[in-house]
C-alpha cells in the first residue's frame, strides 16, 4: 500500500533552493532523510533512511512501519540538507 506523503528541508530556504537546482546532478547518490509516519490513531514513527529520492523515502520507511505492525496514514519526508 502507498500512502501520500508531505515533503519538507531541514536547513535554510537558502540551501533548499540549493538542493533543488543540484537534485538533477545528484540524483544518483543517497540523500538522508528523516520520515514521520502518521497511523490512522494520529501517532507518529519517526524513521530515518538513505534514499534517492523523496518517494523511495516514504516507501522504505512504510515498509519499516509495517513490519513493526504500524498502518500507515500518511508519512512527512524531510530532507537534511547541508551547505555545499
Amino acid at each position: 500500500m502507498t500512502a501520500s506523503y508531505n515533503i519538507s528541508f531541514l536547513g535554510s530556504p537558502e540551501q533548499a533552493e540549493s538542493q533543488k537546482s543540484k537534485k538533477g546532478y545528484r540524483s544518483s547518490n543517497y540523500n538522508n532523510y528523516m520520515v514521520e509516519v502518521v497511523d490512522f490513531d494520529n501517532e507518529v514513527s519517526t524513521f530515518e533512511v538513505d534514499a534517492r529520492s523523496e518517494q523511495e523515502a516514504s516507501e522504505q520507511a512504510q515498509a519499516l512501519a509495517m513490519s513493526a505492525g504500524v498502518q500507515v496514514s500518511y508519512c512527512n519526508v524531510y530532507l537534511y540538507v547541508d551547505s555545499f
